[in-house]
């Protein structure tokens, strides 16, 4: 049994600023490293479940995972495949029988993390089928369509209680909370003690029906850009729809056409 593990960084426990989640950052080496550690227990989790591992480093440059720091028998997928996946690239090249994601963080129209944003920082809003889309959310769309069970999340508090809305059967670990513009959370061995014992649990007790996404039959993709004329840049793409001046929707029943217009219109 394989699982493979998606890892972004402004999830991780005590992460509050862009200065401490970007290469180049003063704060940064220090929560690329706690990223890492996060990582290397969900890893752990997994493996003493009697799962093989594939992680993807899927923040930024995809080259922010200290291999080092990981379990010897983890696979670990650094760079950008320039699949469309994107943060599950790779996710077809073999049999994966779970999915989990680590570090994550709430979509770009929400309070629930200080750096809360979806995939860049020039959108306001992103919907799919009306649900406000993390990248979970999207990338959640991505395991439906290759019916692969989502078993596990960590990241904010207020990510982990969409998830769990959306996906009944996945096992969560909240890494922190937001007051305002500050981040409430808990010591960061408390949370990685936590990611590995859930993720181990998770995929010691797996529930596939509670865990694959079912898919909808129509699909319509929302975006709204913070500045107009990206909106009317975007616009262009074949089948787009400028809804109003800083909107624009695509629809169709092939969620692989809905990853495509987000390929290439965020």
């Amino acid at each position: 049994m394989k699982i493979y593990i998606s890892a972004d960084i402004e999830g991780t426990a005590a992460l509050c600023d862009w200065d401490e989640a970007m290469p180049g950052g003063s704060k940064y080496a220090y929560f690329a490293d706690l990223m890492t550690k996060e990582v290397a227990k969900a890893c752990a989790g997994a493996l003493d479940a009697g799962w093989e591992v594939t992680v993807k480093d899927a923040h930024n440059s995809g080259r922010n995972i200290d291999p080092q720091m990981l379990p010897p028998q983890a696979m670990l997928l650094r760079g950008w495949t320039g699949d469309m996946f994107e943060m599950l690239g790779g996710i077809t090249a073999d049999k994966y029988d779970a999915i989990g994601f680590t570090g994550y963080h709430s979509d770009a129209f929400s309070a629930g993390n200080v750096l809360s944003h979806t995939m860049v920082r020039k959108v306001n809003r992103v919907t799919i089928n009306g649900i406000n889309a993390s990248e979970f959310v999207i990338n959640m769309f991505i395991a439906g369509y290759f019916k692969i069970p989502i078993v596990f999340l960590s990241g904010d508090e207020a990510l982990c209680r969409e998830a769990q809305r959306l996906v009944p059967g996945i096992t969560t670990v909240p890494t922190k909370t937001v007051i305002g513009g500050a981040t409430m959370t808990r010591h960061p061995d408390v949370v990685r003690s936590e990611i590995y014992e859930k993720m181990k649990e998770s995929l010691s007790n797996i529930n596939k029906e509670d865990c694959i996404v079912k898919m909808p039959d129509r699909f319509k993709a929302v975006i709204d850009y913070k500045e107009w004329p990206d909106a009317n840049k975007y616009s262009n793409y074949p089948g787009a729809v400028r809804e109003d001046i800083k909107t624009i929707s695509f629809e169709t029943d092939d969620y692989i056409e809905i990853i495509r217009f987000i390929m290439f219109c965020m």
